[in-house]
C-alpha cells in the first residue's frame, strides 16, 4: 500500500494527491505516519510565496503566472491559502474560482486552504501539505496568503522567495514603506499600474530600499497588469534569478526564524486543543471572566500559574 501511495503521488494522481493534501491539513497521528512514508520522496521545490493586501490581484497574478511556467513546460502546485468561514473553519474557495482555466492542466495542481484563523497568514498544516507536494515532484509550489495586511509575514518563514504584491492608489506604497511586511520582500510587484498614479507607487517602492533595513540585500520591484499578462514573463525570470541565488538559509538569524515557527506551531497547536477539548480550568477562568471577577490578562497570568505548579508537581 505504502509503495502505491508513493507511486500514484509521484504520478501526480489527483484524487491520491488530494486525499493525501487533506489528511496532511488536518494533522493528527494519519498526518504523521503520511509523512513519515513520503520523505523518501521529498524534494527541495522552489516555495514562492506571494502576499499583500487584499484586492491587490494576487491571484489574478499567479493564474497568469501559471500560464507562463506552463509554456516554460514547468509543473505547478499552487496553495491558496483562503479566509476561513466562521462557521465550518474551512476555506471560503474564492482564490481556486479565480484560476479555474488550470483545473484541467495535469501539470497544475490548485488547492485551497483555510488560514483556520491564523493572523500571521498561514495554518498550522501548511507545511504539511508542501511536504506532500514535495513528495509529488512538482517543479514550483507557489503559495498564495490571505492578504491580512502587515502582520502576515508567517509566509517568509516558509518560502525560498517572497513576492509581496502592491497596488496603487490603496494606500499600499505608504504602507509597506511603514511596516514590516517590505522587509520580507524579495520582489515587489506594483500590480495594476494601468491604474492612475502607478508612476508614483513604483517610485515609493524603489525610494523604500534606501531604508536601513533594506541595504543586505536587493529588491527588485516590477510593474505589472495582471489581468492582461503584462510584465508577467519578466516576473517569472525576476523568480528565476532568486531561485537561482539561493546558496544557504536566508540570513544570520535563521535559527531564530526556525525558533519561532516552532514555537508558533506549538502555539497553534495548543490553542487548538485547548478549544476543542473540556478543560475544567479554561470553563472556570471564563466564567469568571463573564461574571467581572477578573479581566483577561489576569486570567492568563492564573492559567499560566496553574499549568507550572501541575508540571513542578509531576
Amino acid at each position: 500500500m505504502n509503495s502505491d501511495l508513493l507511486v500514484s503521488l509521484r504520478a501526480k494522481d489527483r484524487s491520491v494527491l488530494g486525499r493525501a493534501v487533506t489528511v496532511a491539513e488536518n494533522g493528527g497521528e494519519k498526518a504523521e505516519r503520511l509523512l513519515e512514508i513520503i520523505k523518501p520522496l521529498s524534494k527541495s521545490a522552489p516555495i514562492i510565496g506571494f502576499t499583500g493586501t487584499p484586492g491587490s490581484g494576487k491571484s489574478t497574478l499567479i493564474d497568469a503566472l501559471v500560464t507562463v511556467y506552463r509554456k516554460r513546460n514547468l509543473t505547478v502546485a499552487v496553495l491558496a491559502i483562503d479566509p476561513s468561514s466562521p462557521f465550518s473553519g474551512g476555506a471560503v474557495l474564492g482564490d481556486r474560482c479565480r484560476m479555474n482555466r488550470h483545473q484541467t492542466d495535469g501539470g497544475v495542481y490548485i488547492r485551497s486552504l483555510s488560514a483556520r484563523g491564523s493572523v500571521g497568514g498561514l495554518s498550522i498544516g501548511v507545511s504539511r501539505v508542501i511536504s506532500v507536494l514535495q513528495a509529488s515532484d512538482f517543479d514550483l509550489i507557489l503559495l498564495e496568503t490571505v492578504g491580512a495586511g502587515q502582520s502576515e509575514v508567517d509566509v517568509f518563514e516558509l518560502a525560498d522567495v517572497c513576492v509581496v504584491v502592491c497596488t496603487p492608489n490603496s494606500g499600499d506604497d505608504i504602507q509597506a514603506i511603514k511596516s514590516g511586511i517590505l522587509e520580507i520582500a524579495d520582489i515587489l510587484v506594483a500590480n495594476k499600474s494601468d491604474l492612475a498614479d502607478a508612476d508614483n507607487t513604483i517610485k515609493q517602492l524603489v525610494l523604500a530600499q534606501n531604508l536601513p533595513s533594506n541595504k543586505s540585500r536587493h529588491v527588485s520591484v516590477i510593474s505589472t497588469i495582471a489581468t492582461q499578462g503584462e510584465g508577467i514573463e519578466n516576473l517569472a525570470d525576476q523568480i528565476s534569478l532568486q531561485v537561482e541565488g539561493i546558496k544557504e538559509p536566508r540570513g544570520k538569524d535563521t535559527d531564530m526564524q526556525t525558533r519561532r515557527h516552532l514555537v508558533r506551531a506549538i502555539a497553534r497547536q495548543m490553542e487548538q486543543n485547548l478549544l476543542n477539548e473540556d478543560n475544567p480550568k479554561i470553563d472556570q477562568l471564563c466564567a469568571s471572566i463573564i461574571n467581572g471577577e477578573m479581566n483577561t490578562n489576569e486570567a492568563v497570568s492564573i492559567w499560566i500559574n496553574h499549568q507550572t505548579t501541575r508540571k513542578t508537581k509531576s
